[in-house]
């Protein structure tokens, strides 16, 4: 036996004491009670939202309310004793207010006062009890409590509607002997494929935007950028800091305006030695008188005409006078000529003079840069650098989430093999367990077949699927619900992975056959009984009358329902004696 009593501080509440085997809370529906009068809030459902809420379960919605601040809840339990000496009886105290604190009374593993934090109650819970492995960090104590204790009928597999399809595959697995380590890979591989899901999302939509997807482009900038810094560096590497840089540019310029002036110079120079050389040569032509005197007389004779002799004296004396004219211009003209061509030598020297000064001063200031200018590559370079930086970070992040669904297969691939490895160590006792619900849908249905499929998705996620043939209406899904529940508990009690104990809420029962819902109950007990652990089943009398008659005496509700009944006769006649909300 695993629950012995469920208790509060309210002398009012209803005490509920239970016993081996099937236990059934019934709550009676009076003849007077009115139309508007619901069964439902005399407190069924309420004790099995308070043993979740004792078991470290969260407070539920409905109880937070100033009627019940000052309750607190008791149970006592049977739980396993340290150093492996059986199980003995633990109180365990709960109040509504505060929510952190549990008192628990007379288990021998805790030391000290036993006043806990809850977090220290689940630690103790699935260390203690559920035999949880430290390195698993699924499944929960609160996830296994789901399956027992269940509040949630919606889904046979699932502890509550948000349990994800991988979290209730290592629960179902955990109870039924598998290893929760192996089986709680498939939430990295979950947890790792939403991650690349979401950050490719919101790449694309711009969310991010230091990163793209689009590595061929970042390798080709990146590419680019290094062979700019490397220019950068070599450029660096080959200038010499000049601290007079400044004066070198100016005295360079300056040789430069002095080299164009003589050039100038030298320009002038060539054209007056051209216009010297013109006038040289036609000096030249202009001394030859004899033969302009020849000419005169040919010329005269031609026309009858004799020249006197006075004629040619007097043109001889002329001609004498021009030749000495002649002679002193052709003097003249070749002693400024010597001076253009002097002064062209020396200004050829000087410019080359010059022009050697000035290769000196521009090599230097090829070889040199300006400390100013220095410091501004240097700040560019650095700029550079950075750049490298957030591109080789950008192509990290861009082939990081190329790789992710690499990494998926080749974690799936590796998940898939170890938990196939797993199953087929564990093959007796999941054939045990299929066996086992076969056998049950067998006795509940004469017309119907009823199968566990235990299978592996393409995720690596363990999967268990209970299926009874034909329609799929929620009476079948209730059944396929207490038969997998009876199956997972049996198979975790005997790997010693759960307490002894199964709770379910009349809510299971309500879309059943009363035929089934008997057969469901005379299985409950047998079992229960066979394997020793305790059935819990709250159920509204009326309900139960009908189950009993519907199964021509093949269930006796009698010996299993509890000493406690409620009834709707009046206020006082629910689990807390008072109603409330």
């Amino acid at each position: 036996m695993f629950l012995s009593s469920l208790t509060s501080s309210d002398a009012r509440f209803k005490n509920l004491n239970f016993h081996d085997g099937l236990n059934i809370l019934v709550a009676d529906r009076t003849d007077e009670s009115e139309q508007g009068d619901s069964r439902n809030s005399i407190g069924k459902t309420s004790s099995v939202k308070i043993l979740r809420y004792i078991l470290a379960g969260d407070l539920p919605s409905d109880f937070k309310v100033p009627e019940l601040a000052d309750h607190k809840f008791t149970a006592t339990l049977s739980l396993p004793a340290s150093g492996e000496r059986g199980w003995e009886p633990v109180t365990v105290t709960r109040p509504v207010s505060p929510t952190t604190r549990v008192s628990v009374s007379g288990w021998s593993v805790i030391e000290g006062s036993g006043d806990l934090h809850v977090d220290e109650w689940r630690e103790l819970l699935s260390r203690n009890l559920f035999h949880i492995p430290a390195a698993a960090t699924r499944p929960t104590a609160g996830q296994l409590w789901g399956q027992l204790i269940r509040t949630y009928f919606g889904n046979p597999i699932k502890g509550h509607q948000s349990e994800a399809d991988w979290e209730s595959g290592v629960k179902i697995g955990f109870m039924l002997g598998l290893s929760p380590e192996t089986l709680g890979k498939a939430g990295d591989l979950d947890r790792l494929t939403k991650q690349g899901k979401a950050i490719r999302q919101a790449v694309r939509e711009g969310a991010i935007a230091h990163l793209s997807l689009d590595e061929p482009a970042l390798r080709a900038q990146l590419a680019t950028a290094r062979r700019q810094r490397d220019r950068m560096q070599a450029d660096m590497r080959s200038f010499k800091v000049d601290e007079q840089y400044a004066h070198h540019q100016h005295e360079a310029d300056r040789l430069s305006a002095a080299i164009q002036k003589l050039n100038d110079e030298a320009l002038a120079l060539q054209r007056r030695s051209r216009e010297l050389d013109e006038a040289l040569q036609d000096e030249v032509t202009s001394s030859h008188g004899d033969e302009v005197a020849a000419r005169l007389a040919r010329v005269y004779a031609e026309i009858g005409i004799v020249l006197p002799d006075i004629v040619g004296r007097r043109y001889d004396e002329v001609a004498a006078f021009h030749e000495s004219v002649v002679r002193n211009r052709r003097s003249f003209l070749e002693q400024e000529l010597d001076a253009v061509r002097s002064r062209l030598d020396d200004i050829d020297a000087k410019r080359r003079t010059l022009d050697g000064l000035r290769s000196e001063v521009m090599q230097i200031l090829d070889e040199t840069v300006a400390l100013d200018t220095f410091m501004s590559m240097q700040r560019d370079l650095a700029k550079q650098e950075a750049n490298i930086a957030d591109l080789e970070r950008r192509l990290e992040g861009a082939n990081s989430i190329s790789t992710i669904n690499d990494t998926v297969k080749l974690r799936t691939a590796e998940l898939i093999s170890s938990v196939r490895t797993e199953m087929n160590e564990r093959d007796d006792k999941l054939d045990e367990s299929i066996s086992l619900f076969n056998e049950l849908g067998a006795e509940i249905y004469t017309d119907r077949e009823a199968s566990l499929l235990v299978s592996l998705t393409p995720k690596g996620i363990f999967s268990v699927k209970p299926c009874v043939s034909g329609d799929a209406s929620i009476g079948v899904r209730s059944v396929e619900t207490f038969m997998i529940d009876i199956v997972c508990l049996i198979a975790a009690i005997k790997a010693g992975r759960a307490p002894r104990i199964l709770v379910h809420d009349s809510h299971l029962f309500d879309a059943i056959d009363g035929r089934q819902v008997a057969s469901c109950l005379n299985i409950g007990a047998r079992l229960a009984e066979q394997h020793g652990f305790q059935y819990i089943v709250t159920l509204n009398s009326d309900f139960l009358a009908s189950v009993e008659d519907q199964s021509d005496g093949a269930f006796d509700a009698e010996p299993y329902i509890l000493g406690t009944r409620l009834t709707d006769e009046s206020d006082a006649g629910g689990l807390f004696g008072f109603r409330f909300g």
